[in-house]
């Protein structure tokens, strides 16, 4: 131990006694509300300042991960961010966000081992005195350095001295959250590259992709990947315009909406089956193995005859619970294939228990999308229910179809809502309600009904 690492440890402990003695004399409950958003700015920047020295740390720790002796190799750490984590408690992601934010603002040096400025001087100066964060310096550092062989370095000192004014603000101007911060480096970006937009969006499209993981235990599919900015945009304007309620239904026209108890994600999930579902049915969709896209489920038929058992969707290990079997079959139909005791197929029947199209027209017609008070996805998006199950004696008619988004057709047997139709006119009845009441969303019918 030198003699000035002793007196650094030392200073440091002092001042961390100081701080805890102030932390705990420290009731934020009794501040008023001028001094508790003031307080609220002056803990940010006390954290900014240890962040500071986390980073410069974070930075020394890249000079001392190999030698023989006094470094983190010797002491048994593989890497600068395995051995900052590690001495930390930190995750490997931070710690390696702390190295790449210090070796950006502290100085470096020559060949000839004298100190030079460091990379970014405006930034390293904001972080210094606890005005920039982290995780804003990252972003700011990252978006300039992608810049910066393709930008005359005057350009790119200005650009980067308007970020950092605008990122910590000025006596006028509050600072900017780092959701901010991002928007306004990339308006800078696109401004001072030489092409504009177009080497970001090459950029973007080698990198685009969609993954899919392995199949977990309960059958559930990882998904993954980048999506181009369009089509991201295009999937979240059918998402938000999923949500939104009905225009043309009068309040006394519907029954009241059962609360809907899905999560955001589970909405947005839900969402992506029924455009799924309606792609499929595209008039000039692309075929495979000479058909329209569709899940291909195998189960025997004393399985569908006793209502009890599994199903396999085709490609996949995880069985499906009957539910589920009977669900596809109302939007796909069945066809039934015998198979002789060594596999061959005998026998091939036609597709049965499926409306066809004639029929879902008019049914769309009739309901003009999910039945169930309060939703309103449209009938393209919707599939075909069988009120009455194949099984009970349903027949594949009009008089027994309706229209159920994806969510509430997985969620129909067990769920809240129950489903008759009198007359082949869809009724619903709702949790705590004991009437059946006239459902759907049709135009037609609604103008219909108000003038006789």
């Amino acid at each position: 131990m030198t003699a000035h690492g002793t007196t650094q440890r030392t200073a440091i402990s002092d001042l961390i006694a100081r701080f805890d003695a102030t932390v705990s004399a420290l009731d934020p409950a009794r501040f008023s509300g001028p001094e508790f958003m003031a307080i609220v700015s002056q803990i940010e920047a006390f954290g900014r300042r240890a962040d500071a020295l986390r980073v410069r740390v974070a930075a020394e720790a890249t000079r001392r991960v190999d030698g023989p002796v006094d470094t983190l190799g010797a002491a048994g750490y593989a890497s600068a961010e395995d051995g900052i984590a590690k001495l930390t408690g930190a995750s490997e992601t931070d710690a390696a966000r702390r190295i790449r934010v210090g070796l950006g603002v502290v100085p470096g040096a020559s060949l000839t081992g004298s100190p030079t400025a460091p990379r970014h001087p405006v930034v390293a100066a904001a972080v210094a005195t606890g005005a920039l964060g982290i995780e804003a310096a990252d972003i700011l550092m990252k978006g300039l350095d992608s810049v910066a062989s393709r930008v005359d370095p005057v350009t790119l000192a200005e650009t980067e001295e308007s970020l950092v004014g605008l990122a910590v603000g000025s006596d006028t101007q509050p600072p900017l959250g780092v959701d901010l911060v991002r928007i306004q480096l990339a308006t800078f970006l696109l401004r001072i590259e030489p092409d504009g937009a177009r080497p970001r969006e090459k950029r973007a499209q080698k990198s685009r992709r969609l993954t899919f993981g392995v199949e977990t235990v309960d059958g559930l599919i990882p998904v993954s990947g980048l999506l181009m900015a369009e089509v991201g945009a295009t999937f979240k304007r059918l998402v938000d315009a999923h949500g939104r309620k009905v225009a043309f239904l009068d309040g006394a026209e519907t029954a009241p909406a059962a609360s809907d108890d899905r999560t955001p994600p589970q909405r947005r999930h839900d969402t992506l089956a029924d455009i799924l579902s309606a792609a499929s049915r595209v008039k000039d969709a692309p075929e495979l193995a000479g058909s329209a896209p569709a899940v291909l489920v195998a189960v025997t038929q004393s399985t569908l005859d006793d209502g009890r058992g599994v199903g396999f969707i085709d490609g996949h290990v995880t069985p499906i619970s009957i539910d589920t079997v009977e669900r596809l079959i109302d939007s796909r139909g069945l066809q039934a294939v015998a198979l002789g005791p060594t596999g061959r197929v005998l026998a091939l029947g036609s597709t049965q228990r499926c409306f066809t199209s004639a029929q879902r027209r008019a049914i769309t017609v009739r309901d003009g999308g999910c039945v169930i008070p309060g939703c309103t996805t449209p009938a393209g998006w919707c599939e075909v229910h069988h009120v009455i199950p194949w099984r009970a004696g349903g027949q594949t008619h009009t008089d027994n179809g309706v229209l159920l988004c994806w969510g509430h057709h997985q969620r129909i047997d067990s769920g809240p809502w129950r489903l008759s139709m009198p007359d082949g006119v869809p009724h619903v009845r709702g949790p705590g309600q004991v009437e059946w009441t006239p459902t759907g969303q049709s135009r037609v019918r609604t103008l219909l009904s108000r003038t006789g």
